[in-house]
């Protein structure tokens, strides 16, 4: 009796051992994280200014004043990027003096011509949305372009019309597009990794 009781108990034993386990929960699915920023591109007509501006009221404005130098007979930087009622510095940091012509290109407008001493500096200030060439006709080899624009996140297409603007903030915006002296606007939401415009000319 004795031995079927100890047989029977083990029985018992090796079948729980054996029995179905507790089901295993199924590991979480993984959560993309949210897109935050964008790159948007796409074509435009060529050498167009594309800015991006908030769908309602104004990019706030940089703190300080932007600055083109004239150092070893050179425009320093030679493409500048400025805000439309920005300050604008143009600086004469050699020992010889110079002079500063900023006209509008395409018409060739002069805005203005002024001439920078040694260690002197004129301050402007750009009104308009365009692109402007600079010059120095003491030193006729100095060139330079500034590119007045309505907010920082601004480029300026190639001459196939392509254009790329990298982290942009999702969100609405206003895209605005300047080309033969004039400007057409759209709506814009920016909501994925990638973003594309196509805008006729």
């Amino acid at each position: 009796m004795r031995t079927l009781v100890a047989i029977a108990a083990t029985a018992v034993v090796v079948l729980a051992a054996c029995g179905p386990s507790e089901p295993v929960a199924p590991a979480p699915a993984a959560v993309a994280a949210p897109v935050t920023s964008s790159e948007v591109s796409g074509v435009v007509p060529r050498n167009a200014i594309v800015t991006l501006l908030p769908a309602t009221g104004a990019a706030p404005m940089p703190e300080g004043p932007a600055v083109m130098d004239q150092y070893a007979k050179r425009f320093v930087p030679d493409a500048l990027y400025v805000r439309v009622g920005q300050l604008v510095e143009f600086r004469n940091s050699e020992d010889m003096p110079h002079n500063v012509i900023v006209a509008r290109r395409g018409s060739g407008a002069q805005v203005f011509n002024v001439g920078t001493e040694p260690q002197q500096k004129y301050v402007h200030t750009f009104d308009r949305v365009g692109q402007f060439d600079v010059s120095c006709d003491i030193h006729p080899g100095m060139q330079a372009t500034v590119i007045a624009v309505e907010s920082s996140l601004a480029t300026i297409a190639d001459d196939n019309g392509r254009f790329t603007l990298a982290n942009v903030p999702v969100g609405r915006y206003r895209l605005s597009i300047t080309f033969e002296g004039r400007t057409q606007e759209e709506d814009l939401e920016v909501k994925a990794a990638r973003t594309d415009v196509k805008v006729a000319p």
